[in-house]
């Protein structure tokens, strides 16, 4: 996968995602329900802009750390699929 920001290839594990993705969200003041979170990446892990089953192919963040912030919305050009949630 090719970072969108910085145009480096970086292959992440599972654990490195876990990890860079707590590190991050530890520093947010508020995050979402943990039911909205869980929603959310429900319908993330069916949508074809899914890379490597942890980062967004549309806007290149991982997809736990965008579902965890409430004010974010699926950056799918076509809708944004959390919508409904």
């Amino acid at each position: 996968m090719t970072c969108r920001t910085c145009l480096q290839k970086k292959s992440y594990t599972v654990e490195e995602v876990t990890a860079l993705v707590a590190d991050q969200l530890a520093l947010e003041p508020i995050l979402a329900e943990k039911s909205t979170v869980s929603a959310r990446l429900a319908i993330c892990s069916n949508c074809p802009s899914l890379s490597a089953d942890h980062t967004c192919a549309r806007c290149g963040c991982f997809v736990a750390f965008r579902a965890s912030l409430p004010d974010k919305r699926c950056p799918d050009p076509d809708g944004n699929r959390w919508q409904q949630v």
